[in-house]
């Protein structure tokens, strides 16, 4: 889940940042890969999410309890803030490709948020409704339904113990004839080694933006740019200023709102990726963050203190006005056709 319109930007700071890996590196003799997609044993299976079953999938006439576990990996329609319309319209459906990749096909006549008492997040305020993703590690507030992590990469873990260069590696494509859309990562991080977190004050979500349409754009300036390596089909970018940082819902010294605060780290638009093969470093995204915190926010050893949890991916969508309140149709498809991470690996040789 994310917020990309709730509130304005707090601290904003004039500066110009320029963020490189500061965490320690871990020592490995041969970089290993954690492939979630492809998946072929899944080929063929269909799972469909409604504003009835949001988090997860119908089941005849009931709602299963969470998103399929696919080896490695989570399927979570995750419509968070979808309001129920009477009668109820449209779904969400996730359907694998003979070769094992992810379909995703929204189809929302009708989209308007969610605000009843017992909704996620009753008083949002963003045009999202949905974060449709394929995760890996432990589901927010959801963990017991989470897939066991790989020995490689085992989450939670500590951002100073991570591997030197965690290289994550997606090829997708997407369309969208009525929707306000991006296409992202979205990593929960908590200050503490539970196995068992959820979204309370000190949580810090960053979302690390690939792709979105300009309705997306958070309606704040930028806090800083930032210097993160990423490739494009292949080809690698040092990120030189690439990125743009922008922060909802943190304050001073750790402090952040009841449920969390945000970091987007936006790749700039003459940068964006519609489609191909995209590969980001999570370790320097993630020391990038360390570094603007304690910069622009008096934070202290971020690296040290906090633990990631979780690094899904996939599209948030909401109706094509991108009003908070709007509940217009959301239309769209996004094709996931992998979905990996190298450990001690470049962007430039991801070994994906």
């Amino acid at each position: 889940m994310a917020s990309a319109a709730m509130v304005i930007v707090l601290g904003v700071s004039t500066g110009l940042l320029v963020f490189g890996n500061q965490t320690p590196a871990v020592a490995a003799t041969q970089p290993d890969t954690i492939r979630l997609l492809p998946a072929p044993s899944a080929s063929g299976r269909v799972w469909n999410w409604s504003a009835a079953c949001p988090l997860g999938p119908r089941a005849g006439a009931h709602c299963e309890g969470a998103g399929p576990v696919l080896g490695r990996a989570q399927l979570n329609g995750d419509e968070w803030n979808l309001g129920v319309t009477t009668p109820a319209e449209g779904d969400v459906r996730m359907s694998m490709t003979p070769t094992g990749g992810l379909t995703v096909r929204g189809e929302l006549p009708v989209a308007p948020p969610c605000t009843a008492a017992t909704c996620l997040a009753p008083s949002a305020n963003t045009w999202v409704r949905a974060y449709t993703n394929v995760a890996y590690g432990k589901n927010p507030c959801r963990a017991a339904t989470s897939p066991a992590s790989d020995p490689a990469l085992r989450l939670p873990v500590k951002v100073s113990a991570l591997p030197t260069d965690l290289v994550g590696t997606t090829s997708y494509s997407s369309q969208g004839s009525q929707t306000t859309y991006d296409i992202a990562y979205d990593m929960w991080l908590n200050p503490s080694g539970t196995q068992y977190p959820c979204r309370t004050q000190g949580t810090v979500e960053v979302m690390v933006w690939t792709d979105y349409d300009r309705q997306a754009l958070l309606p704040s300036a930028p806090v800083a740019s930032a210097s993160i390596p990423y490739a494009v089909n292949g080809v690698a970018h040092d990120g030189t200023n690439a990125w743009s940082a922008y922060v909802i819902n943190v304050d001073r010294s750790g402090k952040t709102s009841s449920y969390g605060g945000t970091v987007f780290l936006v790749l700039d638009a003459g940068d964006v990726v519609p489609a191909g093969t995209v590969s980001v470093d999570v370790t320097k995204a993630l020391s990038a963050v360390g570094n603007l915190l304690a910069q622009d926010y008096g934070w202290r050893n971020f690296a040290s203190h906090y633990w990631l949890d979780t690094i899904p991916f996939g599209m948030e969508v909401g109706p094509a006005s991108a009003q908070p309140w709007g509940n217009g149709s959301t239309d769209f498809t996004l094709q996931l056709a992998s979905y990996c991470f190298g450990l001690n690996a470049t962007v430039a040789n991801p070994k994906c």
